[in-house]
């Protein structure tokens, strides 16, 4: 049971949206990220610091990146463009232990932008140009020390990347795919996510692209669950994947983003995500421009091997949670035992695409089928009177308090005062701090 909801601000910004998170690492010390975006969803600077006593005192500021001081990453010139590079070509330091076959696993990947971000990133939201490309890859490394780095494919094209020839489509344009982090099941074995595009991802399930998502395929994408098991003969690796799950465009204009799997204590498997009901004529939308915006849900009884057809997530009173194409998140509290979901529930005839990003909410889900309890449903804030109609009460970071087992929610207010953004186009964000205490 939630007992109380405490709130505070902490700093104000101007010209610059600034995130803060925080974490634990493997050695129980605490890790505060301060991020900064100078354009829209582009994280152009970042630095940490650590506290080994739970926040009470912290080192200094260590600089990650700051494009704004030392210029963009990852930028090359291409002929008379200039591309960018975000992520790491050919995989990351695997970090997982996985005890069944004592090796350390990971998975990580990058996005090759046309044109760099400042340039080709808006060009694909204003124009529908396909200027973003992900690839991924899954890493293990052994007890001998042996690294073993594989492309996540599912169809052929070059497996590795070229810096010589960075625009080789043989490469780029195949295996498109973004990837989640890895998972560990209640029976111990290890998952992922991918995310492949569209285009790629009704290829896998053996679906015409042209009827299904003819808009905009290669700009959206769908979702598979992919399953570790260690293969002793092989000294290897298999990989299995779930069916796919995807959603048509004239359910959600940009397909699947931002899910969540959780395993309930019924042994369903829930998986929840974010759609968009907004019609963009640069991209073709056939969706309806009256359709109304949901979060959506998919689940699993056979430990995730098969997935249900998406539907509209609901409250075990039938009500559907109608929500705008915002972010959300979920959460198992060690205190209570039981799992919550914390997002943007609003007024529907009110969603368009993104907005609004107001009321934030609460909620604890059912463990039996995965619904949410409206009875449950609190508020842990929402518009000001102040404050602006698109104010975004939607980018936030959870994190556990290993002492007090409170839900630590940062969040960055951006929009607060509206008429400041409108009158100069500059940022103007407000990082807000959230206590949520549980008996």
């Amino acid at each position: 049971m939630i007992t109380g909801i405490t709130q505070k601000q902490r700093e104000i910004f101007e010209d610059i949206e600034v995130m803060y998170t925080r974490s634990y690492d493997a050695d129980g010390n605490l890790i505060e990220r301060k991020g900064t975006s100078s354009e829209v969803d582009y994280g152009s600077g970042s630095w940490s610091r650590i506290s080994r006593d739970n926040g009470a005192t912290w080192t200094e500021w260590v600089k990650e990146f700051d494009d704004d001081a030392d210029g963009r990453r990852g930028t090359f010139q291409v002929g008379d463009d200039t591309d960018q590079i975000l992520g790491t070509v050919g995989g990351k330091e695997p970090d997982v232990y996985d005890p069944a076959s004592g090796c350390k696993i990971g998975v990580s990947g990058f996005t090759y932008l046309l044109k760099g971000h400042n340039v080709g990133y808006f060009a694909m939201w204003e124009t529908g140009e396909d200027t973003l490309f992900n690839h991924s890859y899954f890493s293990f490394r052994k007890p001998n020390g042996e690294l073993i780095t594989r492309l996540i494919r599912f169809e052929d094209g070059k497996e590795n990347y070229d810096p010589k020839n960075p625009r080789d489509m043989e490469f780029l344009a195949n295996n498109r795919v973004a990837v989640g982090p890895i998972q560990k099941a209640p029976d111990g074995s290890f998952l992922f996510t991918v995310f492949p595009t569209m285009t790629l991802c009704c290829k896998i399930a053996g679906v015409d692209v042209n009827r299904y998502f003819p808009s905009c395929p290669n700009l959206t994408a769908g979702m598979l669950v992919a399953h570790l098991s260690w293969n002793k003969e092989k000294d290897d690796y298999d990989i299995t994947y779930s069916n796919p799950i995807m959603l048509s465009d004239v359910q959600s204009s940009r397909g699947l983003m931002e899910s969540h799997l959780v395993f309930l204590k019924s042994g369903r498997w829930l998986i929840m995500f974010r759609g968009s009901n907004k019609h963009y004529s640069q991209w073709n939308s056939r969706i309806d421009p009256r359709t109304p915006g949901f979060k959506w849900y998919t689940v699993s009884d056979d430990n995730g091997m098969t997935f249900s057809e998406p539907a509209p997530w609901h409250f075990d009173t039938q009500e559907v949670v109608y929500s705008s194409a915002t972010y959300s998140d979920v959460f198992r509290s060690t205190k209570t035992g039981e799992l919550y979901w914390i997002g943007n529930i609003v007024d529907p005839t009110q969603i368009f695409g993104n907005y609004p990003r107001y009321p934030l909410q609460i909620c604890q889900i059912d463990e039996t089928y995965g619904y949410l309890l409206k009875d449950t449903l609190r508020e842990i804030d929402t518009r000001r009177e102040h404050e602006g109609s698109f104010l975004e009460l939607s980018n936030f970071n959870l994190l556990e308090n290993k002492e007090t087992l409170d839900l630590e929610i940062r969040l960055t207010k951006i929009n607060t005062h509206e008429g400041v953004r409108q009158e100069d186009g500059d940022w103007y964000c407000e990082a807000w701090e959230y206590v949520v205490s549980f008996a």
